[in-house]
């Protein structure tokens, strides 16, 4: 399911009906000109900002229509939804009748969404398309009558400021005849300071609190929200129509190859990327490294990240046919010296036109050209790259995680990574953490803090190296640490005929399921490493470990198998957690003969 809304082009006609509905919403008083001007910039920067899509690599931005994929939105069943008595989860307990809500996640369409009286948080990982749902839905509301969207990109120098503005104002509403009447659209939560959220949150709060209106809030997994009565809404993965309708979109506007779309998918899955075609950045990276003719593949989302930013700095235009000449002397690494040190001095994606023409001009210095145009340099990587690219009064990153990436690995090749002290648990620590040769230290430390996880999460998820004995360790001292266990049940029922409800078994729930984003060989170590332990976090640990080996189709090495059955005393014990397919340790038996028992089991769930 997804969304069908007609394409809507937000024109200047459409921004004054906006701000008709504006002045119909909040009337007129001393200062409403002033205030006017105010939100007709705050709309016209919408409209900009939704009306085309930058996509990796791209000369020219693409008109918004001609590459989105309908979104599909994944929410949890209501609480007293009956479960079904059928699945395997037939233990009638609480614990597992919250398991099988999590495992039964219901997609809607954005209008059944918009339907609904609820505020909402928006999760998904990176490059999963938030940015992009909250533009879908900014462009669907424009036009109708009864609400006015209001669209607030926390990346923008005055964002914070606007939002809280925004706040203010909406307590003059004159007319509240249903909370519906705005819709307040804040994008990028996780791309902003510890302070700043606060700040976001109490506007938030204060908003609801008026019911002027409803809010969706976009923000990545992992990240600790604000205390807001607000439903969890996640973003499914795209489907396999999706897939080919994106990649023939792509390939169209670059001309690279005149293969069909569903053989390129084809061809993506054989070269080992089916993991990373269900999100649009990274379908577009998949895209860019299939035209390498490596047969190195990369095995983790930020490997493929540096593999698809090496073709398309080095040999892009080549695979394209493409002999573009540059406006300037520099070459390839000096153009990437320059993203890498504008990136690393901003914390945003965005950056003012004099700020970066500035760190350029030191950078060209440097590098012997002191007689190069700094705009004209940053113009050239634009024209390029399609990474930096200019934006309304400065440039800006055409996505966070390309932004975070340049800037890590600045900041590890200057020696500054290793001689910080404090460090900020973002994602580019994480990917800093990443391109060093042991990531032990900073992630053991990531996980004693208590803004730690979406560090943790990126040196986890994308397979770090770090000692396996001290991580394990610290991952169960974490869970005890926040009082991670919400649900535990351990029952040891003794066999019977009826073996698929009553034995043995482990169900429950983490406060958070990051462990399943490992790889495959510390998921084996924590199985070996807890089930002997016989504790509620190990138990658990256990239970996500052996359910996401089991959606990978894999099995446990023969020393960790046996250490589990010698613990649990029965091949027939079941492991059932949300988000994932209940398993037996039998299924994950090593030995020969049990590899065709479970070759019917799904692909890697995709919420998380």
């Amino acid at each position: 399911m997804g969304d069908s809304a007609p394409a809507i082009n937000v024109t200047p006609e459409l921004i004054d009906y906006g701000l008709q509905k504006f002045l119909k919403l909040f009337g007129q008083d001393s200062e409403s000109k002033e205030l006017i001007n105010w939100f007709r910039g705050l709309q016209e920067t919408a409209a900009a900002q939704t009306s085309k899509v930058h996509c990796l690599g791209m000369l020219a931005p693409l008109p918004f229509d001609s590459i989105y994929q309908p979104t599909r939105i994944l929410v949890c069943p209501d609480e007293n939804e009956p479960t079904d008595s059928s699945s395997g989860f037939s233990y009638q307990d609480r614990v597992t009748r919250s398991i099988v809500r999590g495992l039964k996640q219901q997609p809607i369409t954005i209008e059944d969404l918009l339907r609904r009286d609820d505020d909402a948080i928006i999760l998904g990982g990176p490059g999963w398309g938030k940015t992009t749902f909250l533009h879908r839905i900014f462009r669907t509301t424009a036009k109708k009558d009864d609400v006015l969207p209001v669209l607030i990109t926390l990346r923008r120098p005055t964002a914070v400021d606007d939002l809280e503005r925004y706040v203010d104002v909406c307590s003059r509403i004159q007319k509240k005849k249903h909370r519906a009447c705005t819709l307040l659209l804040v994008d990028g939560y996780d791309e902003v300071d510890v302070e700043h959220r606060k700040r976001i949150s109490e506007a938030l709060l204060k908003f609801q609190a008026g019911r002027a209106g409803k809010f969706y809030l976009a923000c990545r997994e992992y990240y600790e929200l604000p205390q807001l009565n607000a439903s969890e809404v996640r973003l499914d993965c795209l489907t396999r129509t999706d897939q080919i309708r994106f990649v023939g979109v792509f390939l169209s506007n670059f001309a690279i190859m005149r293969d069909d779309p569903e053989t390129v998918i084809s061809q993506l899955e054989t070269r080992g990327f089916k993991e990373f075609l269900s999100h649009p950045l990274l379908l577009t990276l998949a895209c860019i490294v299939r035209t390498s003719s490596t047969s190195v593949q990369p095995r983790s989302a930020l490997r493929l990240l540096e593999r698809a930013f090496e073709v398309l700095c080095s040999r892009w235009d080549e695979h394209r046919h493409i002999d573009r000449r540059g406006t300037t002397p520099l070459e390839g690494t000096d153009r990437v010296r320059l993203l890498r040190h504008i990136a690393y001095a901003t914390t945003s994606p965005f950056i003012e036109r004099h700020r970066a023409e500035d760190i350029s001009k030191r950078q060209l210095i440097r590098l012997g050209f002191d007689k190069v145009d700094p705009r004209m340099a940053l113009v050239e990587i634009a024209r390029f790259y399609g990474i930096l690219v200019p934006a309304e009064d400065g440039y800006e990153f055409v996505h966070r995680t390309i932004h975070d990436f340049l800037a890590a690995k600045q900041w590890v090749e200057s020696g500054d990574f290793a001689r910080s002290y404090k460090l900020d648990w973002n994602a580019r620590t994480g990917y800093a953490a990443c391109f060093v040769d042991d990531a032990t230290d900073v992630l053991k430390k990531a996980l004693e803090s208590t803004h730690g996880m979406p560090a943790v999460t990126e040196i986890i998820g994308n397979y770090a190296a770090f000692d396996y004995p001290i991580i394990a360790d610290a991952v169960i001292k974490h869970y005890y640490d926040v009082g991670g266990v919400v649900d535990y049940v351990r029952g040891d029922q003794s066999i019977t005929a009826n073996a698929r409800f009553y034995a043995p078994r482990i169900v429950g729930r983490l406060t958070s399921d990051f462990i399943r984003l490992a790889n495959s060989e510390f998921l084996d170590f924590l199985v070996g490493h807890c089930c002997g332990k016989g504790t509620k976090v190990s138990d658990l640990l256990v239970a996500y470990a052996a359910t996401e080996l089991y959606a990978r189709m894999l099995k446990l090495h023969p020393g960790t198998y046996d250490k589990a059955l010698a613990a649990y005393k029965t091949e027939l014990i079941r492991f059932a957690v949300p988000g994932a397919k209940e398993t037996q340790l039998r299924l994950l038996c090593p030995v020969l003969e049990n590899r065709m028992k479970d070759q019917s089991s799904p692909a890697r769930p995709s919420s998380r």
